[in-house]
C-alpha cells in the first residue's frame, strides 16, 4: 500500500485507481526481486563482524548480540548465502563479496585454530593477496575505463575491497574491538530498514509503455495501470491519470523504464558491471528502449510520412 501511495504522489482518488488495478502477486513480485540482493549483505555482514569482534576482543570480555549471532550461525547457511550472492549481486559488488567471504574464512580458522601458524598465515595472508592479484588481472582495464570516465564510485568498489581483504582478516586493538564492530552493525539496523523502503519505493510495478496517437498525431508517455474494450489509462511521470481511446491509438511499445537505464556502460571482458551472473548467464529479452523515439516522446517518422 505505501508504494502504491508513493506511486500516486498521495493522491487517494489515484491511489483508489492503482489498488483497484495493481493485484497484491504484482507487488511481492516486485518486492522479491528488487530487494533479492539483501539478506547475504545483512547475514554475511554481520557474521563477519562478529567474528572480528571475537577474535578482537579481550580475554574475558562479555558476550554480545553480534557474537551469539556469529555462533549461532552454521557454516552451510554461511556457504549458501554467499552462492546466492555470488548469482545475485552485480559484477561491480563482486570484489566486495569476496572480501567478506574472505574475512569470514580467515577470522574462523584464526579462531578455530590458534595454534596452526602456517594454515593461519596462508588462509589469512596468501590467499587474499593471490585474490586481489586475480581481482586486478580481470578488472584493470576496467578500473582505468572507470577513471578516466570520472566513474570514482565503480572504481572504488573495484579497487577497495581487494586491498583491504588482508588487513581485516586479523584482529584490530581490543580497546576498539566493540566500538569498530558494534557500530556498523547498530547504523546498518537503524539505517538499513529506510534504505530498503527508500529503494523499494523506486521498483516499477506497472509496465511503462509509449502510445502513439493519430489525432493530434502526438506520443503519449506513461505506466499502464488497466486496458479495457474502449479505453487505455496510463499514469504519468507526475501522477497524472490519463484515459486515452483505444482508436485513438495507432501503436503501443513497451518502453525501458528510467528505474532500468544504467548508470554505466562500463565492462569487464564484456560483463557489463551492473548485470548480476544470474541476469547473464540466462537469456533475457529487453524493451525497446531509447533506440526507439517514441519511447522519448516523438512520433515514429515513416517513409510514407516524409
Amino acid at each position: 500500500m505505501l508504494r502504491l501511495w508513493h506511486l500516486s504522489r498521495q493522491d487517494l482518488h489515484t491511489m483508489l485507481l492503482l489498488v483497484q488495478n495493481v493485484g497484491p502477486l504484482d507487488l511481492v513480485s516486485s518486492l522479491v526481486i528488487t530487494l533479492m540482493w539483501v539478506p547475504p549483505v545483512f547475514l554475511l555482514g554481520g557474521h563477519a563482524l562478529g567474528l572480528l569482534y571475537v577474535v578482537s576482543a579481550p580475554p574475558g570480555a562479555p558476550d554480545s548480540w553480534l557474537s551469539r549471532t556469529a555462533d549461532r550461525t552454521p557454516d552451510w547457511a554461511l556457504a549458501v548465502t554467499a552462492m546466492w550472492a555470488a548469482i545475485a549481486w552485480e559484477l561491480r559488488f563482486l570484489p566486495a563479496l569476496a572480501m567478506v567471504v574472505l574475512v569470514i574464512l580467515g577470522l574462523t580458522v584464526r579462531r578455530r585454530y590458534p595454534e596452526r601458524t602456517r594454515v593461519i598465515r596462508g588462509v589469512c595472508l596468501v590467499v587474499p593477496l593471490v585474490t586481489a592479484v586475480a581481482a586486478f588481472l580481470w578488472f584493470g582495464q576496467t578500473i582505468a575505463d572507470a577513471f578516466r570516465r570520472g566513474e570514482l564510485v565503480l572504481a572504488l568498489l573495484l579497487l577497495v575491497p581487494p586491498l583491504l581483504t588482508p588487513l581485516l582478516t586479523g584482529p584490530i586493538p581490543a580497546r576498539f574491538a566493540r566500538v569498530a564492530t558494534h557500530g556498523p552493525a547498530a547504523a546498518a539496523a537503524l539505517l538499513g530498514p529506510f534504505l530498503l523502503l527508500a529503494i523499494f519505493l523506486q521498483a516499477p510495478v506497472l509496465p511503462s509503455v509509449a502510445l502513439e496517437l493519430s489525432e493530434p498525431r502526438q506520443v503519449v508517455l506513461g505506466s499502464v495501470v488497466t486496458v479495457d474494450d474502449t479505453m487505455t489509462t496510463l499514469l504519468d511521470d507526475q501522477a497524472e491519470v490519463r484515459f486515452v481511446p483505444n482508436s485513438s491509438v495507432v501503436a503501443k511499445v513497451l518502453c525501458e523504464g528510467s528505474e532500468s537505464v544504467p548508470y554505466s556502460a562500463a565492462t569487464a571482458h564484456g560483463w557489463p558491471v551492473e548485470e548480476s551472473a544470474l541476469s547473464w548467464a540466462l537469456p533475457a529479452k529487453r524493451p525497446t528502449g531509447p533506440d526507439d523515439p517514441r519511447c522519448e516522446g516523438r512520433p515514429l517518422v515513416t517513409p510514407s510520412a516524409r
